[in-house]
């Protein structure tokens, strides 16, 4: 099997979408997309009808990968968030995790534990090097491989992420997600001759740009069922209203 990044050189700025739910997960993996992420976030929904991927312990998540894993038909990317922990609760995240289907482990630079917020506190770039360093040590299949989701370049500033970029690059990470970022930070990385493949968050609104590897999909299809949960739910409630005033 190629790998993922061998597939997005050939055909870049396809999109990878998210999924959370054995629903979704099966309705994307029969789709032409070329991988899934199972989201930390979306997963934190549905396992503890929580909107935190904080308080997903890594055992929880690495047997919901495994059940998704056997329904995967493309690549699969793992959230191994901030590594769970020190740059040893990331050695042995990385390793479950690939043994539990991961064709990508996707570590955030996030401080330990990871939020789902727009303004995440970042870790320095020493731990997230540490972390990254860790990750690759424990990978066992030389096609798996490591993407790291810098997401606090509205705090650092696109010098420190060109910094983190090299850093990475040098200790083997595989590829590179851009997330809260504004499109002149992302353009001026493309312009500075990133040394890794960058990929960039999607949402609908996100406004082309060529040069990017891929976009990352943020939970489109979950969002979107969301609101037609709650619509269905208030014609639920309007019905029991009517049928209990007759």
């Amino acid at each position: 099997m190629l790998t993922l990044l061998t597939n997005l050189a050939t055909t870049p700025n396809r999109l990878i979408p998210a999924a959370g739910d054995g629903e979704t997960f099966s309705l994307l993996s029969q789709s032409a997309f070329p991988a899934i992420l199972l989201d930390g976030t979306l997963s934190a929904k549905t396992l503890l009808a929580q909107d935190n991927q904080g308080l997903l312990t890594e055992s929880e998540y690495a047997k919901f990968l495994r059940d998704m894993q056997l329904r995967k038909h493309g690549q699969l990317i793992a959230d191994l968030q901030s590594g769970f922990g020190s740059p040893l609760n990331t050695y042995y995240a990385a390793q479950d995790l690939e043994r539990s289907g991961a064709d990508i482990l996707l570590l955030n630079d996030q401080k330990y534990p990871s939020h789902s917020t727009n303004h995440p506190a970042t870790t320095s770039a020493e731990d997230l090097l540490g972390k990254a360093r860790a990750a690759q040590d424990a990978l066992e299949n030389p096609a798996t491989e490591l993407w790291i989701k810098l997401e606090g370049i509205k705090e650092y500033g696109v010098q420190e992420a060109q910094n983190r970029i090299t850093y990475l690059a040098n200790a083997g990470a595989d590829a590179i997600i851009i997330s809260h970022y504004q499109s002149e930070q992302l353009q001026a990385l493309l312009d500075g001759h990133s040394k890794l493949p960058l990929l960039a968050t999607w949402t609908p609104d996100t406004q082309p740009i060529t040069g990017l590897a891929g976009w990352l999909d943020t939970g489109y299809l979950a969002q979107q069922a969301q609101t037609a949960r709650q619509d269905a739910l208030n014609k639920l409630l309007e019905g029991a209203i009517q049928y209990a005033e007759k």
